[in-house]
């Protein structure tokens, strides 16, 4: 099952807090539900990033994959939207293309979206019912970039290649920064990418990223077969947070559409500002993005949700 299942993808913005012990306000930005999901992002398609550079033959990540536009995914049934859920999905019926005059090269029809909007800070929710896994050759991705590049800074939500079973997040910038005590397993404290702000990250060398890895569940076929569950990426001027709720922990605030991060207790992955890295210079005017299938190796089911401050 190669596709993603989003029952809404939410974004807040928070208000100031009456004082430091108190909880604080979210008022709600942005709701992506079946209602609007894809009128919400833009459908980048292989012509669209062949008139950037037709070296990228379709995709600037060089993945094994034909990206459609809204109306021939929407034609082809790769993606979809009833009642409370949206589908995004892959091709799984028919032969992978040629693509071009290449004899080796085949693409697999899918899509890559962007968001309209983007986001300095709030909360970004995302419920997510089903995502690909237990297949060779994904590469999946939930994911927020600064296209600006103004400079360099990308938040790798929700990221697994094959049949792995835990979610790996990383950032990704252009020139020092590093974070200390992230949290989870697996942590890795460097985000530069190996290049510089001014040719950026060019020519990075560190494509790993700083970040960490989640619990066994966080991703794939376990995830699938728990019926899914709830990130929630908590993006202040000097902190960014992503907590993971598996189906049945999901907190009754967020279930009630009020988000309060204060009662969800340590993230499953912390960055904070210091003398390492400048969060509110690095993760501003984050747009956010979905691949279901291949990238340089995606799917989903899921509503989405912005709070902003």
């Amino acid at each position: 099952m190669r596709h993603t299942v989003f029952s809404f993808l939410t974004l807040v913005a928070t208000g100031q807090a009456a004082s430091c012990a108190s909880a604080r306000k979210f008022t709600l930005k942005t709701t992506y539900d079946a209602s609007n999901f894809f009128d919400k992002f833009h459908f980048r398609d292989a012509a669209y990033y062949n008139s950037i550079d037709p070296a990228y033959e379709g995709d600037p990540t060089h993945g094994s994959v034909n990206y459609l536009n809204m109306r021939e995914a929407q034609s082809s049934g790769i993606i979809s939207a009833s009642n409370t859920q949206v589908y995004i999905g892959v091709d799984s019926r028919n032969k992978a293309k040629l693509i071009g005059s290449s004899k080796t090269k085949h693409g697999r029809d899918s899509v890559r979206l962007e968001s309209k909007e983007t986001f300095d800070s709030g909360i970004l929710i995302a419920d997510i019912e089903h995502m690909p896994g237990t297949a060779c050759g994904v590469w999946p991705s939930f994911w927020t970039y600064n296209f600006d590049e103004d400079p360099v800074g990308e938040i790798d939500i929700i990221e697994g290649i094959n049949d792995q079973s835990q979610n790996v997040v990383s950032l990704h910038t252009c020139g020092a920064c590093k974070f200390t005590n992230i949290g989870g397993l697996d942590q890795r404290d460097n985000c530069n990418n190996g290049g510089t702000e001014s040719d950026q990250c060019e020519d990075g060398t560190n494509f790993d990223g700083c970040g960490n890895t989640h619990a066994v569940g966080s991703y794939g076929s376990a995830f699938n077969k728990a019926k899914g569950g709830v990130y929630a990426t908590w993006l202040e001027s000097n902190s960014l947070k992503i907590y993971w709720f598996p189906r049945e922990k999901i907190p009754s605030d967020i279930k009630a559409g009020k988000p309060d991060p204060t009662r969800w207790g340590e993230p499953a992955s912390k960055f904070l500002s210091g003398p390492g890295c400048d969060v509110r210079k690095y993760f501003k005017g984050q747009t956010i993005n979905a691949l279901p299938i291949l990238q340089n190796t995606p799917s989903l089911k899921v509503p989405l949700s912005e709070f902003a401050p």
